[in-house]
């Protein structure tokens, strides 16, 4: 028996065959637009000599080749019937919006079939091209990259990729920005214990001391308020050549806390193009301060490498490597350095699902050699996107730390067990002012050797997102 994918790709390639020979046959029986005069008798017998599948056909390409008046007509006055009606004809009343300008309304109609069957890899076509057209560049990649996972034709390939290509050049400054409501039991990562064994220190019995954590240090929850703003400039220099920049500048306020803080990024990236992707080199920077008391609290710079290949038109490889050196300005015994390298292999199912497998290393170098470590990580993710409207997404992480040093307090060598999953559900049919609403909840658990840094959490963040 077939795949599910097999069938849906004969059935696509039947269809398009059978569209432009019945569109053909009308075109000899003379059907024709109603804006140029009324359909006849004739016409209107002969279009429903047809079965479902054949009128439909029909109506599509009515609406393709500018007789949008006449597939209107046909469309109201005889309804598509039977289980695949509501979705046909809600592609149909996209296609005759788009033609007739009303490209928001032909936005709503393809997302509303696609909430119903995110298969429908017409409709996503369609949806993509009305979105570039809106200049929803961000949304209208989504979806093109999305389709790239249909799309075994290597011309067919090109074509999307030449589409992304030209949003990029029409489009080279992007600007987005967000904010978010997020709840967390634990919004400071502080330890969920209320004492810690320290032996270095000398107590009563003269063999160790137990020692009260300040509460600053133990788990704190709250909610909290999280906004931003990014911007971004990508410029095809040359054939060869590609100039990416980037910088944001995210706050967060917890009252909880009594603070607000202020991060800011930076990165600057040429890009040699490769056949399906490119080796880029630059460098990136980042800060963190208190704007409330004027203090900067930390910075760090240095040099980045990162690459993307696609490896079949299925599999993509991801990877990047940044060295940085990191000040903290409020306790300079923990300035130092960091190696990080992380690569991400991402496997598409289908235009509607793919699933990530994500590697990570770091070395993180400080003054205090005990606070130095490194650490492997391993982790999962899948994308789907599902009936009724929803995407989910999950993500999940585990990371080994082992560090350099005995640590003077607790006469041990501090090891982390650190575990993170995620879960992401958004509904992408409800569109608000070219945004939909997304809602993710974070579970957090570090297993320590040392009592001090055991914690977990619970985190909630509602936001808007254009990936959609």
């Amino acid at each position: 028996m077939r795949s599910r994918q097999s069938i849906a790709k004969t059935k696509l390639r039947n269809f398009i065959c059978a569209s432009f020979a019945l569109w053909i046959a009308l075109g000899s029986a003379n059907l024709v637009s109603a804006a140029e005069r009324p359909l006849t008798p004739e016409q209107i017998a002969y279009y429903q000599s047809g079965n479902e599948d054949a009128r439909f056909r029909v109506l599509v390409e009515m609406a393709h080749t500018a007789h949008v008046e006449a597939a209107q007509a046909l469309l109201i006055k005889f309804p598509l019937q039977g289980p695949l009606a509501k979705n046909r004809t809600l592609f149909l009343e996209g296609l005759i919006f788009e033609k007739h300008g009303r490209l928001n309304e032909a936005a709503t109609k393809f997302r509303a079939a696609l909430a119903n069957d995110p298969h429908l890899t017409l409709v996503r076509v369609e949806l993509a091209k009305t979105l570039a057209d809106l200049d929803e560049n961000d949304s209208a990649k989504h979806h093109l990259q999305l389709l790239e996972a249909e799309t075994q034709d290597p011309q067919q390939l090109a074509s999307i990729r030449s589409f992304i290509d030209s949003l990029d050049a029409r489009h080279p400054f992007t600007f987005s920005g967000f904010i978010s409501i997020a709840p967390s039991t634990n919004i400071n990562q502080g330890t969920s214990n209320s004492t810690v064994y320290s032996p270095g220190i000398a107590g009563l019995d003269g063999v160790g001391a137990v020692g009260t954590i300040a509460p600053s240090s133990q788990a704190m929850s709250g909610l909290g308020i999280t906004s931003g703003i990014n911007v971004g400039f990508n410029k095809r220099i040359s054939d060869d050549w590609q100039a990416v920049l980037a910088a944001g500048l995210t706050g967060t306020y917890y009252p909880a806390l009594n603070s607000v803080s202020l991060g800011a990024s930076q990165s600057a990236e040429m890009r040699y193009l490769i056949k399906d992707g490119y080796l880029g080199f630059g460098g990136v920077s980042s800060e963190n301060a208190d704007p409330v008391n004027l203090m900067l609290g930390y910075t760090s710079y240095g040099p980045r490498l990162s690459m993307a290949k696609l490896l079949t038109p299925r599999d993509q490889l991801t990877a990047d490597a940044t060295y940085e050196w990191r000040n903290y300005y409020s306790s300079p015994i923990t300035n130092g350095n960091a190696l990080t390298v992380n690569g991400v292999l991402t496997h598409a199912l289908d235009s509607t699902s793919n699933l990530a497998l994500l590697l990570g290393y770091e070395n993180v170098t400080q003054q205090l050699t005990y606070n130095s470590y490194q650490d492997v990580s391993v982790g999962l993710g899948a994308y789907k996107e599902l009936s009724h409207g929803i995407t989910l997404q999950g993500q999940g992480t585990v990371r080994l730390a082992a560090f350099d040093d005995v640590n003077p307090f607790t006469l041990s060598t501090r090891q982390d067990q650190y575990l993170v999953g995620s879960i992401t559900l958004t509904k992408r049919d409800w569109n608000i002012f070219g945004f939909a609403p997304s809602l993710n909840y974070t579970y957090t658990q570090n297993f320590s050797n040392i009592e001090l840094y055991d914690f977990n959490s619970h985190a909630v963040d509602f936001r808007l997102t254009k990936n959609f």
